[in-house]
Order: C-alpha cells, then sequence, then structure tokens
C-alpha cells in the first residue's frame, strides 16, 4: 500500500550483510526519517494508523506465520502478529478483552509494509495461518488455526467451549478485494486444536474445503458458511486392521488429491492416506529407517508438508516426506528425509545422493544446548526456483544447508537430489539464547527473515544474498 510521502512511520531496522545498510534503530524510537539514499530494511507500520485503531497495544510478533502473493508482483508477502496487548509468556488472551492482532505485510524484498486494509483480530492461541484463494475469486484468503491455553500454569479461558481438549474456535477470513476481512467461525465442538491444514478444492465444485488435524472432517465454504463434512477413517489395511492415530493432512495437487499421513499406534509404522468418497483410505504402509522417528508435525507458515512427483518418469508417484528422530531427554529433534514409492518401499538412496540422505547435524539446523526446549530449524520447505518443472528441497526450515559455512539446496539431477550452490554464506547460525527464531525465506527475491517467537518485531533478522 503506498504511502505519502509525508506520512509518519515506524521503521524497524534490523542486522543484515554487507548489500543492506546496517543500521540499528533502539526500541523507544517511535518516529523514523528515511534516508532517501539507502533502502529501506525492516517493517513498516503507519504511526497515526496504530495508535488510533489499536491504543494500548504493544509491537510484538508471537510464533509461526504465514504467506502468499496478495499483491500478485510475484513476492511472498507476510502475515504475520504483529500487535498484542498480552503477556509474551501467553500464548492466548486470558478474557474476551484479549485480541491479538495479525497484517498482511507486503513484500518489497528488503522491507514488508503493512496493508492496513489487511488487518484482522481473533481470540485465542497462535498455531500459524494457511493462505489460499478459497473461494476462487482471485484474491488470497486466510485461514486461522487456533490452539490451546497453558493447562500446566494458566487457568482454562471462559471461552474455550470444548470438553477438555484444549482447543477453541479458528476462523476463516474472506478477502473482500484487498479491502478488508469477513470473518468466519468455525467451531472447535469437541475437537482438539487445529494445527494444520491443508485448503484444496478437492471435490472440484469451484469452492476450496479446508481439511484439518484436528478431526475427521472438512469444511467447505457456500458463500454464506462454512459447512461440516464428516469423513469416515478406514482403519483396515490388506485385510488387517491398525490403530491408526496422528491423521494429518499433508499435500494435494491435481496428480494426488488430499494426502493424509498418519501412524501405527506411534511404532515405527506409518501410512499414506487418501480421500475416497467419503472415506480416508490407508494406500501406502511404510516403516521408518529409525527408531522413534516419523514425518514433521505441522503448523503451516514455515514449510510445506511433503512433496509427490514422479521423479524417474515412469508413472508411478515418489512421496518425499520431511521426517525426523523425536526429541528425548538428551538429543534434539534431529531431521531427515524419506523418500517412499507406491509400494511402500524406502527408496530413499535411490533418489538421494548420500551427502544428504542423512539427518543433519546440530550445527547444520541451529540446535544450542538446553536453548527454551527450542529444537532448531527442523523442517523442510519445497520451491521450484529453476522453473524445470520438479521442486528443489531446503532443510534446516528454508534457510538450506550448511557446508563450509555456505549454502545448498537439493537439486535434481540425473535420477537423484544432490547439493547444488545456493549462495556464500550461511545464516542460520542465529543465536540468542533468550529468543527462538522461525525463519521466513523468500527464495527466488533472496531474503531471509527471522521472526522472533514471544518477542517485539523489533528483534527480527533480516539477511539479504
Amino acid at each position: 500500500m503506498k504511502k505519502l510521502l509525508g506520512i509518519l512511520i515506524i521503521l524497524i531496522c534490523f542486522s543484515c550483510n554487507k548489500d543492506l545498510p546496517n543500521n540499528s534503530i533502539s526500541k523507544q524510537d517511535t518516529i523514523v526519517t528515511q534516508i532517501s539514499s539507502q533502502p529501506k530494511v525492516g517493517f513498516v507500520i503507519d504511526t497515526n494508523w496504530f495508535k488510533n485503531t489499536y491504543p494500548g497495544y504493544w509491537i510484538e510478533t508471537h510464533r509461526w506465520y504465514g504467506y502468499g502473493d496478495f499483491n500478485k508482483d510475484g513476492k511472498k508477502d507476510l502475515v504475520v502478529m504483529f500487535a498484542t496487548n498480552s503477556p509474551a509468556n501467553i500464548n492466548h488472551q486470558k478474557d474476551t478483552s484479549g485480541r491479538i492482532v495479525i497484517g498482511v505485510f507486503i513484500n518489497h524484498k528488503t522491507y514488508f509494509e503493512l496493508d492496513t486494509n489487511l488487518v484482522y483480530s481473533y481470540l485465542g492461541g497462535y498455531n500459524g495461518v494457511n493462505v489460499a484463494d478459497i473461494n476462487h475469486d482471485g484474491y488470497l484468503d486466510i485461514y486461522q488455526m487456533t490452539g490451546y491455553w497453558e493447562g500446566s500454569q494458566y487457568p482454562k479461558p471462559s471461552y474455550y467451549n470444548n470438553s477438555g481438549h484444549g482447543g477453541m474456535d479458528s476462523y476463516v477470513y474472506i478477502n473482500n478485494k484487498n479491502k478488508g476481512f469477513i470473518k468466519y467461525t468455525i467451531p472447535v465442538e469437541d475437537n482438539a486444536g487445529s494445527t494444520t491444514s491443508i485448503i484444496y478444492d478437492n471435490n472440484k465444485n469451484g469452492m476450496d474445503e479446508i481439511y484439518l488435524s484436528s478431526c475427521q472432517c472438512y469444511y467447505e465454504f457456500n458463500n454464506n458458511t462454512f459447512v461440516k463434512n464428516e469423513l469416515n477413517l478406514d482403519k483396515t489395511y490388506n485385510g488387517i486392521l491398525y490403530d491408526i492415530r496422528v491423521l494429518t493432512p499433508k499435500y494435494a495437487d491435481n496428480k494426488t488429491g488430499i494426502v493424509y499421513l498418519a501412524s501405527d499406534n506411534f511404532s515405527d509404522t506409518y501410512f499414506i492416506l487418501k480421500i475416497e468418497g467419503n472415506k480416508i483410505v490407508p494406500k501406502i504402509k511404510y516403516n521408518v529407517p529409525y527408531h522413534l522417528s516419523g514425518f514433521t508435525d505441522g503448523t503451516n507458515g514455515e514449510r510445506e508438508e511433503m512433496y509427490i512427483e514422479d521423479l524417474n518418469k515412469d508413472g508411478k508417484l515418489e512421496y518425499i516426506i520431511p521426517s525426523g528422530i523425536f526429541n528425548t531427554n538428551t538429543t534434539p529433534y534431529t531431521p531427515y528425509l524419506i523418500i517412499i514409492d507406491e509400494v511402500g518401499n524406502d527408496v530413499s538412496s535411490t533418489y538421494l545422493d548420500s551427502t544428504i540422505s542423512k539427518p543433519l547435524t546440530y550445527d547444520q539446523m541451529n540446535w544450542l544446548t538446553n536453548h527454551m526446549g527450542m529444537t532448531g530449524f527442523i523442517y523442510h520447505t519445497f520451491a521450484d526456483v529453476d522453473n524445470d518443472g520438479i521442486k528443489e528441497i531446503f532443510p534446516a526450515s528454508g534457510i538450506g544447508y550448511k557446508k563450509d559455512n555456505d549454502t545448498y539446496y537439493y537439486k535434481f539431477i540425473n535420477g537423484k537430489y544432490r547439493l547444488q550452490f545456493y549462495h556464500t554464506g550461511w545464516f542460520g547460525n542465529v543465536v540468542d539464547k533468550n529468543t527462538n527464531y522461525w525463519p521466513f525465506v523468500d527464495e527466488k527475491n533472496n531474503v531471509n527473515v527471522f521472526l522472533p517467537g514471544e518477542k517485539d518485531l523489533y528483534n527480527t533478522i533480516f539477511k539479504s544474498f
């Protein structure tokens, strides 16, 4: 959103590499005059608008984020919390007077400017957002997943109206042609909070459905409200009944439809499931190569969930599944990739070079011992940066693979994913014992943004490459 030259802004500048000005502005500064010869770096917020709209609020991010190209300029815009009136150590609002404020920041590569038309408030915990054009009108909508109260320290708020799972209502914000949002509520009923979702028009009726991790169901928009549709989970595979749990929507495209992952009673056996009619049916059974490991749990925002492609062009699909060895008392959650074929074989060695078929080392994912329970940058993202039709893979939550202190990604070359040079230096060594960072990467515009969890927006770190 363009601003007149005379308008007052908050410009929050952060550390960045040599091609950006190394400005540092203290938290106390509220009005900054930008030097015209230097590029803007950070987040831009209209000061007058903020003070008049949200008196008593302060600028603070929360955990996860969402993204999508709202202004259709080819850059990934950020959907991120930027204001609150509740303490940072509470992941929900204590009562209905507390609102978390989310906004769309338009990506200008080195700075992100808040579009004050695309701002909304909601009540509850924060489990990330999912961005999609739900009603197929050409404008991106937002599904706000909400979560749990901190039951170990704080009493259950009165507006958590379910019977003890800890979840609460989630919300859909339908975009009114980038001039505002219309809010719709998806009631939690007796389900847990929704932490992962896939939005996709699986029934091909012109409206995307929302598939949730919190229920065996999906919600569909009818231009008036969101209608719940139940799905039945088939727990039988090859005539054997399994105890299928942790059912999680992971992927969708025209080749596969909706794809779920699930475990067999938290064992080392997992299933790939698909929707057939009103059933979720296990189609492939596979075993993981490491005990106490499995697919990465989801929160959306910081990565895609998995990737499905016919890698060897034989008419059969391969399933690339980001996974990890579970966190224990002595070791962190350690990420790795597994590739499964259509009959459940682990074909990782066929399609992954030996260098990248192993779990990441601790320094490749920025893990710090006893660091606020943080397990490091454990996710994988996928993006077709060279437009060759097969997505590249970016480990360490999209930052890339660290080798000799430079950054690489995985590119499919001559039948295997292999290391491909990305850029000089590795930006994942963001070290602060008091702060967890959540990386956002714009791969095509060469920008890393490290958003702080439960900290103010002034602590964000920008890195351009």
